[in-house]
């Protein structure tokens, strides 16, 4: 998570000293930018050595009485700016205060350790369990809460003490602050592969059909390129994810694409294209045959859940054979582990992608039944943050992931 230290994130800076790093680059004058932030200018030199601290890179270097980036520092500077992009504010100036030309409320006046409060608390949902996460009291926790809401003039938690939750103002907060912190950590990890060290995490949500093949697959390739990389899997569903992905969270959800995913902040990647079929294990009785429809309504069947884009194909499927009148009951789930289990040890049936049976199907152990189903083509790809700036592990994944989805092809109906 970014909101926790780690080897590649080990100190956190403090978002004033980022803007003034900023204006810093822009005018190639410390004084200046000193003057920007309305701090002296021992006290911005200080700002800047402990940067440097924090980065443990040199930031700038001098040319006459002008100050130039390093390589290094550009590399902090692009990030700085999108994580104080990522805090303009989300809420109204406070009553009777004026916007100063760099000021935003989070920026100028939220701690960095508010910031990860926000963020954390966003992901776990509890005081108790950001304060475990973040190695403080839950006392201090909520101390900082409390300021925050100071800070802002309104209030970010909502409910009793035992189920508090984010206002709407609180999730935009959260949002903020976790993108923010995202930016920092991408600064630490794009400097270690500038000194040629690829250790830094990706975080892919994956969905159902993704997990089979084309993930697994490119996740062999990207750890063979970057053996030192920690790519870490998540799985659940789509909403789950798409709330980490928005987090800051997951760099990634592969799998169905989603039609009500045209948000302004997200941006779709068509990889291949995935029908359903209906498939049974070897041997079932409607096996190595032509199927009626009235036929599919005598076994049990294992469903989709029902915010899946394959749950309205199997009612659309269900309505057109009339097996709403025949089911003689049905198992839901998400989880391929359980679908495969039921599948092998009963007679029954499932309406999903050969992609993700694809080894049970090569194996002989289920087969595609000789029934049509019409209307169940689907985009397969990756849904990422439209505004996202990824770095190298997450483009060459992405690489590798086009490479595998046009290899990808679902395996034959007929296969046996």
């Amino acid at each position: 998570m970014p909101v926790l230290p780690s080897p590649l994130c080990p100190d956190w800076p403090n978002m004033r000293h980022l803007r003034l790093l900023d204006i810093a680059a822009q005018d190639g004058s410390l004084t200046q930018a000193a003057r920007a932030v309305h701090i002296s200018q021992p006290a911005a030199s200080q700002a800047i050595a402990k940067l440097a601290r924090v980065f443990d890179a040199p930031l700038f270097e001098r040319v006459g009485n002008a100050v130039m980036l390093t390589p290094e520092g550009q590399i902090v500077t692009a990030r700085a700016r999108r994580a104080l992009a990522h805090l303009q504010d989300p809420v109204p100036l406070s009553k009777g205060r004026a916007r100063q030309p760099t000021d935003t409320l989070l920026e100028r006046y939220a701690s960095i350790t508010q910031l990860r409060v926000m963020a954390l608390f966003a992901l776990e949902g509890s005081f108790a369990a950001t304060a475990q996460g973040l190695g403080q009291t839950e006392a201090s926790v909520q101390r900082a809460a409390k300021d925050l809401e100071r800070v802002l003039g309104q209030p970010v938690f909502e409910g009793g003490r035992r189920n508090r939750t984010l206002t709407a103002m609180g999730q935009a907060v959260a949002r903020s602050a976790s993108l923010a912190l995202r930016e920092i950590e991408m600064a630490h990890a794009e400097l270690r592969e500038w000194r040629g060290l690829f250790d830094s995490r990706l975080v892919i949500g994956a969905l159902p059909l993704a997990r089979t093949r084309i993930v697994p697959r490119a996740v062999v390739r990207l750890l063979a390129k970057y053996p030192s990389a920690t790519i870490e899997i998540l799985d659940g569903a789509y909403g789950f994810l798409l709330q980490r992905l928005r987090l800051g969270a997951c760099d990634m959800i592969v799998g169905a694409l989603r039609d009500d995913a045209g948000a302004d902040d997200l941006a779709e990647t068509r990889l291949l294209n995935d029908s359903l079929c209906v498939v049974a294990r070897a041997g079932h009785p409607l096996a190595r045959r032509a199927v009626s429809g009235p036929e599919l309504g005598q076994f049990p069947w294992v469903v989709p859940r029902s915010d899946a884009p394959a749950r309205r194909v199997f009612e659309a499927f269900a309505r057109h054979h009339n097996l709403d009148q025949h089911l003689s009951g049905h198992v839901e789930t998400g989880s391929l582990v359980v679908l495969r289990g039921v599948l092998l040890e009963s007679d029954a049936l499932a309406l999903i992608s050969p992609n993700q049976i694809s080894y049970e199907l090569e194996q002989g152990l289920m087969v595609a039944l000789d029934i049509p189903v019409t209307g169940s083509a689907r985009d397969i790809g990756v849904t990422v943050l439209r505004e996202g700036m990824p770095g190298r592990l997450h483009l060459d994944f992405l690489k590798f992931l086009a490479q595998e989805a046009s290899n990808a092809s679902a395996p034959d109906p007929g296969l046996r």
